[in-house]
């Protein structure tokens, strides 16, 4: 029997081509897990485009996600070996006993009943929306990434290729590299588009439609395939299965349009427009502990509101923790206060407006937040001068996002008014000045224009 530290390696029972996971038992506590390791032939075979040094820097980034979060839609990280070389870094996760939904579709036909279909993907959406607000982006979601258990629920698995969304994480793939299952990736997986949440929503699109169907979007060979996402619509789930709820059949639409500000805003809100298809009686959920009658008269009175500043402290800490999910509420309900308080808190409610508008940002609420920067910019060009701080913090994320939103000739006008200050009051190697100057650079090289996103040609779209 192999053994690993105190792990017996028993049976392997998956293989990628990143990773391989074997069923284990630990020696110690007397339980078992899976554990994954690096594909031993990734190390020793011959040159590919990933290095072993970036397979390693990725599996230490899976584990460090991995460490983030609890959910039962997660399994849980028990251990990890994150020091030395890639052949002997190990990650020991719980064992999750079930099939994954590639053999379920697979046992079923192809497809499953409606109401199961809902409710697995409502689950795969909760899990989502946990994983957004931290704000992580799997690239992977696929069939063979969930495994289903005996009681019929969704485990999410493998987070490898995951993303950290913004610009102030390492990046760990290289300009041209495509990451993710061709059959379940999102336009903007191809091409120039920023991968936002919004990319995970595609793919659940592509898995629900899946379910419900018998089959993927699109099928054919990977040109065939990517074709599709990028140019063709999808038939309507609702004419290869008319017992579909047409509201059902627009939502799962709406996650696979090709512009990812279009798709619904969140995770969240997908698993809330999932919920009542996939509960027997919605109007009969228990409810909430300590809202009923009885304990309503036994609850003691709401803790007094603590002071406005450490109301404002804690909305900092959050924000600057990267737990935007959390510091998005707390922003704009501190701002309203201190608006409603009058001209003297005027400069304080702003910042926290500037912060909630890079947390929808961050979130990926791409159209949320570029209004919101766009009235702050008009507000504050009013009454400060150009080179204040907030404005061209203000004004810089403005012009990143629009670029996102193909608007390339007023990013244009954005960056030629803001670049020579941020060169002369930050410096030409700071982070901000270093990212304006790298959008601006790409759209120079695009000829002023971002990349036409109009349907191919056919002779091309039929390769």
């Amino acid at each position: 029997m192999r053994m690993l530290a105190r792990y017996e390696l028993r049976t392997l029972i998956g293989q990628g081509s990143m990773g391989h996971v074997w069923q284990a038992w630990d020696t110690q506590l007397k339980r078992p897990a899976a554990i994954k390791i690096i594909n031993p032939d990734r190390l020793t075979g011959p040159a590919s485009e990933v290095s072993p040094e970036d397979i390693a820097a990725r599996f230490r980034r899976e584990a460090e996600l991995g460490a983030r979060f609890s959910h039962p839609g997660l399994p849980t990280l028990y251990d990890a070996q994150l020091d030395g070389s890639p052949k002997d870094l190990y990650m020991v996760w719980e064992l999750i006993v079930g099939l994954d939904l590639a053999q379920i579709l697979a046992r079923e036909g192809g497809r499953l009943p409606v109401a199961l279909a809902l409710a697995l993907g409502a689950q795969i959406a909760d899990v989502l929306a946990c994983t957004h607000e931290d704000p992580v982006i799997h690239r992977d979601l696929k069939p063979a990434n969930i495994m289903i258990t005996e009681a019929w629920k969704a485990k999410l698995l493998d987070f490898g290729v995951a993303a950290v969304f913004g610009t102030d994480h390492p990046r760990l793939t290289h300009p041209g590299q495509v990451l993710g299952t061709v059959a379940y990736m999102a336009p903007e997986q191809f091409g120039y588009g920023r991968i936002v949440p919004q990319t995970d929503l595609y793919a659940l699109g592509c898995l629900l439609y899946e379910m419900l169907t018998g089959h993927p979007p699109f099928t054919g060979d990977h040109l065939t395939v990517m074709d599709g996402h990028r140019y063709r619509p999808p038939t309507p789930a609702r004419e290869l299965r008319p017992d579909i709820d047409p509201a059902i059949n627009d939502l799962v639409m709406s996650m696979l349009v090709k512009d990812a500000a279009e798709r619904p805003a969140s995770a969240r809100l997908i698993a809330d427009q999932l919920a009542p298809y996939t509960l027997p009686d919605p109007s009969a959920a228990h409810p909430a502990p300590g809202t009923d009658e009885a304990s309503a008269a036994t609850t003691e009175p709401p803790a007094p509101q603590l002071p406005l500043k450490i109301r404002i402290v804690q909305a900092q800490a959050l924000f600057d923790d990267g737990r935007f999910g959390d510091a998005l509420p707390a922003c704009n309900k501190l701002s309203a206060e201190l608006t409603a308080a009058g001209d003297d808190h005027t400069h304080q409610a702003t910042e926290l407006r500037a912060k909630a508008a890079y947390c929808h940002m961050r979130l990926g609420n791409q159209r949320k937040a570029l209004s919101e920067y766009e009235t702050l910019a008009a507000e504050l060009s009013q009454d400060r001068a150009p080179e204040d701080s907030l404005l061209l913090d203000v004004r810089s994320h403005l012009g990143l996002l629009q670029v996102d939103n193909n608007q390339a000739g007023a990013a244009l006008a954005t960056f030629a008014d803001i670049y020579p200050l941020l060169v002369t009051h930050l410096g030409p190697n700071a982070p901000q000045t270093v990212e304006v100057r790298t959008a601006l650079n790409r759209l120079n090289q695009l000829g002023g224009a971002l990349p036409r996103q109009d349907p191919a040609p056919t002779s091309q779209a039929t390769t």
